[in-house]
């Protein structure tokens, strides 16, 4: 492989790996997810009181213009040279997933979509039709009202 292809195919895995985050977090797998709080607590003036459902808004969080430049944006690109911690990007919930705060199987599900995607871009030719790509946030998981349709799918 000559260095030039070295360098395409470097540059097209850190894209594609960078399409997993890009993706959860502008069209987060749940809108929202859930916990009961272990103990009291105060947070930024709140009382967290034990025991109380509590709410984490993930599309509000992945969403904040205080967090992320142009957050109405898709732009899987921000992810290339992106250094935050596993408690700034919460797609599935934040922290280590060593420690059982995020989804076990993530790593292995980035692994797949590397590999779907590129089978998708690299190994077809097809057309993507006009569909109403909208989402509902009222339901878990959300998914784009007219799924996703490719049309004239033929391998290269």
């Amino acid at each position: 492989m000559s260095r030039r292809s070295r360098e395409s195919e470097k540059w097209r895995q850190g894209r594609t790996t960078a399409l997993h985050p890009g993706s959860a977090s502008f069209y987060p797998f749940f809108p929202f997810t859930a916990a009961r709080v272990k103990k009291d607590f105060e947070w930024k003036g709140y009382l967290f009181k034990k025991n109380t459902l509590t709410l984490l808004d993930l599309y509000g969080t992945n969403h904040h213009p205080e967090e992320w430049e142009q957050p109405e944006v898709f732009a899987p690109d921000r992810f290339l040279s992106w250094s935050g911690s596993p408690f700034d990007f919460i797609p599935q919930g934040g922290g280590e997933y060593e420690i059982g705060h995020r989804c076990a199987g993530e790593w292995m599900t980035v692994d797949i979509l590397r590999v779907a995607v590129d089978y998708l871009v690299n190994h077809l030719k097809y057309t993507v039709p006009k569909q109403d790509l909208s989402y509902s946030m009222n339901d878990i998981p959300s998914l784009p009202e007219s799924k996703m349709k490719l049309a004239g799918v033929k391998r290269k």
